[in-house]
């Protein structure tokens, strides 16, 4: 059994980006840097199961990036998650909802880990991406970086190697080609 995760901003998830004075889902440019990362993870790092933490309609809503290649390389793919990940936790300039609206880049400056509620998170994702191992022998998930560290040790713990990647906003500094 093997685990590669990669803690990513969610945003960086999505194929589309929703218009906050219309509500109408849009396809978002840019994911080539991210989409480049899954398909290495796929193909040679031999993923046979994509889990991501997305939200569990997310299928339904708009598929993410993982979902497409899931399909176009028929793996399964699994949203994880106890409830929606959303960007509540961290902290912006200009706050995020204020920059979306004005159409301004938001920078985060730091985030916010509410250890019990992280904790029954990573708790509901360890249990569910160990579930795949019954299945599956090297499995992929993409969590929220502030699940990164922790899930890794987790599985550490429990004896399962475990590669970790770290691809966050920050780290992409023109967002159309990542």
């Amino acid at each position: 059994m093997r685990l590669i995760i990669i803690g990513t901003d969610h945003r960086l998830q999505y194929t589309v980006a929703q218009d906050n004075k219309t509500k109408a889902w849009a396809p978002r440019s840019g994911g080539h840097r991210y989409r480049k990362l899954i398909a290495y993870c796929i193909e040679k790092l031999g993923v046979k199961a994509i889990l991501e933490e997305a939200h569990l309609d997310q299928e339904r809503i708009a598929p993410t990036i993982c979902s497409i290649l899931a399909k176009e390389c028929r793996l399964d793919w699994q949203a994880i998650g106890p409830g929606t990940p959303d960007l509540s936790d961290g902290l912006f300039d200009p706050p995020f909802v204020e920059a979306i609206r004005l159409g301004i880049k938001p920078e985060l400056l730091a985030g916010r880990y509410v250890l019990k509620t992280h904790q029954i998170r990573e708790a509901f994702m360890h249990e569910t991406i160990m579930k795949r191992f019954e299945e599956y022998d090297c499995v992929l998930a993409v969590v929220g970086y502030v699940h990164l560290g922790v899930l890794a040790r987790m599985f550490e713990a429990d004896q399962i190697p475990v590669e970790a990647f770290l691809f966050t906003y920050p780290l992409v500094v023109d967002e159309t080609k990542s």
